[in-house]
């Protein structure tokens, strides 16, 4: 019994940890070479890492919708490629409703590897590229040089209220099993 609460409490420890690396926004420096919209098919298999239907995103007979994309470089010379959709009030609450003024952003901070214009992206979610998934930038912020590394202030209070929590339900569980409610009597 002992082992199968053990493997319960990793197994819930790795959804967590999956959940917020997927929902907490990060920021990436990167330069911008191009901003385009495409045509992209929203299938079974990936539709769970794009917005939904209801905010504002119109979906064609085949499943396809308009998405946003901005592609980019990082420092270390490795391309990245975001979608720009807006969020809505669904999951994750950004409440995103600029994607065409971040679409106008982005294509302004274009610029090449002979005079680079660095940027921090904020965006949540992963890249994908078996499931053509991307994640969504959020917004973009200028950046002096590729060595400035903005620091992501909602990503570490989001962290340091989840760990204020568990440690006071760890206390809290401590205390129980203390007072004897937690053990069998013989």
């Amino acid at each position: 019994m002992h082992y199968l609460k053990v493997a319960v409490g990793v197994l819930f420890g790795v959804a967590l940890f999956l959940f917020l690396d997927y929902a907490l926004p990060s920021k990436n420096t990167v330069r911008i070479t191009n901003t385009y919209n495409r045509l992209t098919s929203v299938t079974a298999s990936n539709a769970i890492f794009y917005a939904s239907d209801n905010t504002g995103t119109v979906e064609n007979a085949a499943g396809q919708r308009d998405v946003r994309f901005i592609e980019a470089v990082r420092p270390n010379g490795k391309v990245f490629v975001y979608r720009n959709e807006d969020t809505g009030w669904i999951w994750p609450p950004y409440f995103k409703y600029d994607s065409a003024n971040l679409q106008a952003e982005a294509t302004n901070l274009r610029s090449d590897r002979n005079n680079p214009q660095w940027v921090s992206v904020t965006a949540y979610g992963w890249r994908l590229p078996w499931l053509s998934t991307y994640p969504n930038a959020v917004s973009i912020d200028t950046l002096a040089s590729p060595d400035e590394r903005p620091r992501n202030w909602a990503a570490s209070i989001v962290c340091i209220v989840l760990l204020a929590l568990l440690a006071l339900f760890w206390r809290m569980w401590a205390q129980f099993r203390e007072r004897g409610f937690g053990r069998r009597k013989a």
